[in-house]
């Protein structure tokens, strides 16, 4: 069932991705051009305190669009994707867990793009003021409870898809681990 690549030449590159244009052969025999987006992995991180999420909002550029989001990041330079998603829970929310784990998995855009994002629920959580990078600078923290956040999903105030996977996947944890 996989496809057999031709070739692969680097169409773009940053430090956050790379583009390649693919000639493939599927498995029935069609020639395609394929664009894929490299990244590397990604975190996403649901703050929860037993009653409130922890949303940061912040202007994504792309879209022209404020976003509330819960906090996310890539892999880069951490010794785990652990210790990514505690790195970017402090950065971006300012907050830091007693107990964070890993409660599922997803790809981003898997017909065009790598990435996978590991999710993570962070309880326990202290206050200790965000860190943000230089282009984060104006990120806000705004405590939602779960109602709030259902609306703000039916009603298009949350529309980054992470956030809204990232939600469901939340509620899956709950119905499985109050059963």
């Amino acid at each position: 069932m996989a496809w057999k690549v031709k070739s692969s030449k680097e169409v773009y590159k940053n430090p956050y991705m790379t583009v390649t244009e693919d000639e493939v052969t599927t498995d029935n025999g069609l020639n395609l051009t394929w664009g894929v987006v490299h990244k590397s992995e990604a975190v996403g991180i649901i703050p929860f305190d037993g009653e409130y999420f922890y949303l940061v909002g912040q202007y994504r550029y792309p879209i022209n669009l404020y976003s509330w989001e819960f906090p996310q990041g890539h892999f880069e330079n951490h010794k785990s994707i652990k210790e990514a998603a505690i790195h970017e829970l402090e950065e971006e929310a300012g907050l830091i867990s007693e107990n964070i784990i890993e409660i599922g998995r997803f790809f981003l855009a898997p017909g065009h793009n790598t990435q996978e994002y590991h999710v993570y629920l962070a309880t326990n959580l202290k206050v200790v003021g965000q860190k943000p990078d230089p282009d984060e600078e104006g990120m806000k923290v705004k405590k939602v409870n779960i109602t709030e956040i259902k609306n703000m999903i039916k009603n298009s105030e949350i529309k980054d898809g992470p956030t809204i996977t990232i939600f469901k996947l939340f509620e899956l944890y709950l119905e499985k681990n109050n059963k």
